[in-house]
């Protein structure tokens, strides 16, 4: 029995002995192993001590690359209303037809115009007993891929062709991988800074990265439709000097990463 006791000794002196300087971390145990915290608590990193001979410093990065966008995606909406309902969904084709011939005649090609949504609905008059008095149809239609220097004629001639609502204009990258790429980069070299600060006011020495965890981005700017608006129209209507001008401003491109690094 007074074996046992001593080698379970032993095992705790060598962990709390882990950095061998002042100002070690402070050693608890719990249902994943040994784990090491500073008498600050955990800011920025955590550091892990599983066994004597595997120990680890975790830290999580985030950074962040501000890109001028170069497309558009805009998402229109055509609303009709009628007595009858037919008529109603009739005109709606109608002018739906209307705006997908404006826009093909901009150059936009066919695969980057969607038919996102439709909805056929009767009217209530709620002061005469909720009696139908007639119908509206909604026609929902996403397009994507528009240079952002022909936005503004795009809107303009789309709103000519029988476009009553302009729900949303987004802006996208078609660089964001490339500038995705380098946001990752920017949070790996981000990461072995804070290890290495973590390390040194240990009383650690720093070792290589043993594991490196992405997580999940929001690729909201992301665009990689080959598909762009030709400026053949635009040419032949003196560009786009006469429409509403469209600031896009900057987009930011975030890659936010886990590593662990192995000490010493």
């Amino acid at each position: 029995m007074k074996k046992k006791i001593c080698a379970v000794g032993t095992v705790c002196a060598l962990l709390l002995t882990a950095c061998g300087k002042g100002g070690s971390p402070v050693i608890t145990s719990g249902d994943k192993g040994v784990v090491a915290s500073g008498a600050g608590g955990q800011p920025s990193g955590v550091l892990k001590v599983e066994t004597v001979d595997s120990q680890v410093i975790t830290v999580s990065s985030r950074e962040t690359v501000k890109v001028v966008p170069d497309l558009a995606e805009i998402i229109y909406a055509v609303t009709t209303q009628d007595k009858d309902a037919g008529v109603c969904q009739k005109e709606n084709k109608e002018k739906i037809n209307q705006l997908v011939d404006t826009l093909k005649e901009l150059g936009v090609e066919e695969k980057s115009i969607q038919t996102s949504f439709f909805d056929l609905n009767p009217r209530y008059d709620w002061e005469n007993d909720g009696a139908i008095i007639g119908y509206e149809a909604v026609t929902q239609v996403t397009v994507t891929g528009i240079q952002l220097d022909q936005a503004g004629l795009v809107m303009e001639k789309s709103v000519e062709s029988g476009v009553n609502q302009i729900q949303s204009v987004s802006f996208l990258s078609s660089s964001y991988d490339e500038s995705y790429q380098e946001a990752l980069k920017m949070a790996v070299a981000q990461a072995q800074e804070k290890a290495q600060a973590l390390a040194d006011a240990s009383g650690c020495t720093l070792g290589r990265p043993v594991q490196i965890t992405e997580h999940s981005a929001n690729d909201r700017y992301r665009y990689t439709n080959e598909a762009k608006l030709s400026r053949g129209m635009a040419e032949m209507e003196g560009g786009a000097a006469d429409t509403a001008a469209v600031m896009p401003g900057e987009i930011e491109v975030e890659a936010n990463i886990s590593v662990d690094y192995a000490i010493q």
